[in-house]
């Protein structure tokens, strides 16, 4: 069991005990196993879905919410599968109640290879980062993030930098946060290869050097980081630091708008309307970012739509629904 559900458990019974009841937690009575997407099949994945679940006094899984997600579709698989569970009830003085447990869900595929400690740490650290999240951290908390931060697994390390640099939760330590960034970005993790880019392109406690900054930006952002995204998009659109491109520029802010980052779909919808050779997919595909950035509730968005939608004819609206739910479903 990782570190983070024994705090969990053992905080369960304290409280039990504190009231003075006998409480039984739920048990599983019947499983139902989850099933492999295509997709991550063909990546390989394996590794544990960890879901929070709500079970009521029938039994009946209410609510279940992913807590160490595993992507690919497989965290919709496990919500799938828990929710088909049968369980007896908590009991709390002999009486059936509702409670909440934690839920792992394996993902494994035959012949092939496994190690299970990367996958205990991840888990270990997404159910930490769950309890910041949701306003439930205690020491347990904290100790599991200085400790796999201690077995040099990089996003604690750069989690226990963040915390160390702004003195929560630990005394400030800059020199040692500054260490475990370094040592998360050698180990290719984006948010720390973003900031030590950042810092040597700006010679910010760091000696200058933008040519490795940039590569370190670059990588960071073709991994994933929204952050690194964003400033390559902003920079190359603006020419700032770096030569103006703007090719390069609506390159970087589609990665980050495929990511469902509002800032840079109005970014890139604004490049896309403004091409000198703009074609009509170009323009379909410019109100197709702006509807998602104005559903997820950009002001800026709507109020280019608002100037946009008048001049959109009835086909093109129908291919601007069909692109927006292909964006969608590519996420």
């Amino acid at each position: 069991m990782a570190r983070g559900c024994v705090f969990a458990f053992l905080w369960a019974i304290r409280l039990a005990c504190a009231a003075d009841v006998i409480f039984t937690p739920p048990k599983v009575l019947r499983k139902v196993d989850p099933e492999y997407t295509r997709e991550a099949r063909r990546a390989a994945v394996q590794g544990t879905v960890l879901l929070q679940a709500v079970i009521d006094p029938r039994g009946v899984p209410i609510k279940l919410t992913v807590l160490s997600p595993l992507g690919f579709g497989l965290d919709d698989r496990a919500v799938q599968a828990v929710s088909r569970w049968q369980f007896e009830p908590a009991r709390r003085d002999g009486l059936p109640v509702e409670s909440s447990t934690l839920i792992p869900v394996n993902f494994r595929l035959f012949h092939s290879w496994f190690d299970p400690k990367p996958e205990a740490h991840r888990t270990s650290y997404n159910l930490a980062v769950a309890s910041i999240q949701q306003h439930r951290r205690d020491d347990g908390t904290l100790e599991t993030i200085k400790d796999l931060a201690r077995q040099r697994y990089a996003p604690a390390m750069y989690l226990y930098a963040k915390l160390l640099e702004s003195g929560d939760g630990f005394p400030p330590d800059r020199d040692l946060a500054l260490k475990l960034v370094l040592e998360a970005a050698n180990q290719n993790y984006p948010a720390a290869m973003y900031e030590t880019g950042s810092m040597m392109m700006q010679g910010r406690r760091l000696p200058v050097d933008m040519e490795k900054g940039l590569e370190l930006m670059r990588n960071a952002a073709v991994l994933g980081d929204k952050r690194a995204q964003f400033h390559l998009g902003v920079a190359y659109e603006m020419g700032d630091g770096l030569p103006q491109s703007r090719d390069r520029a609506r390159q970087y802010f589609r990665l980050c708008a495929a990511s469902g980052e509002p800032p840079c779909q109005v970014r890139l919808a604004k490049m896309l309307l403004d091409r000198t050779d703009r074609q009509e997919r170009d323009y379909i595909q410019a109100i197709a970012w702006l509807e998602l950035a104005a559903d997820r509730a950009s002001m800026h968005a709507r109020m280019i739509l608002n100037e946009q939608h008048p001049d959109l004819t009835p086909k093109q609206t129908a291919w601007v629904d069909k692109l927006k739910a292909q964006m969608v479903r590519s996420r």
